[in-house]
């Protein structure tokens, strides 16, 4: 698990609203955002590289750069903050069964891309470490490539969970894609959600900077 610090509630200036959304039977909300990926799409042919990957990294880059997409509650009400979270995605066996693939943030492609390709070969494997559902520093992101979508509501294990959880689909004719965030209102509001946009258009518009 990735080190983390713990947030001092009593002299925490979100406090207020944490303990308002935290009196919510149901804390998640869910928004769909779109993007622009022609300029990621291109870079990926033109060197050879894996599209799901390059889009999955910069995502990932893209969480990292927003501290309460980083923040989980955990034992009961405390909240800690990652220093950085990985990413666990869903991959599909040649039987269309589905295995998750943990991996782990870096900081450039070059970087995620080798653990990322061994997580993604192993998980079409059907291997998967049971033992990292027992984290909580990643995020859920899902790809749906064979459809858009204009709205998506996550599935939710509970509604007080804190983890992030998102899916992005088929890039359409004009090169754009979406993608649905479903996030925790007691740690994050809309602000926060568009540092995030800002965050990832910059990547995608741009991916050399990955």
């Amino acid at each position: 698990m990735n080190s983390y610090t713990s947030i001092d509630l009593a002299t925490w200036k979100r406090r207020g609203t944490f303990e308002y959304y935290r009196t919510f039977q149901n804390q998640l909300f869910n928004i769909t955002l779109e993007f622009p990926a022609t300029e990621l799409y291109r870079y990926a042919k033109r060197n050879r590289l894996s599209f799901f990957l390059l889009t999955l990294h910069a995502i990932l880059r893209a969480v990292n750069s927003v501290p309460q997409f980083r923040q989980r509650i955990v034992d009961g009400g405390q909240v800690i903050e990652f220093e950085h979270v990985a990413a666990l995605t869903p991959i599909m066996t040649p039987e269309e069964e589905f295995v998750m693939a943990l991996t782990e943030y870096a900081p450039s492609f070059a970087e995620f891309r080798g653990q990322a390709e061994a997580a993604v070969a192993a998980a079409k494997r059907g291997e998967f470490d049971p033992s990292v559902r027992q984290r909580n520093d990643f995020i859920c992101a899902s790809c749906v490539p064979w459809y858009g979508f204009r709205s998506l509501t996550q599935a939710a294990l509970t509604l007080d969970q804190s983890i992030v959880i998102l899916t992005w689909g088929e890039m359409d004719a004009s090169g754009n894609i979406p993608l649905a965030l479903q996030l925790n209102h007691a740690l994050v509001d809309g602000l926060h959600v568009g540092r995030f946009h800002r965050a990832l258009t910059g990547f995608l518009t741009a991916p050399a900077s990955l």
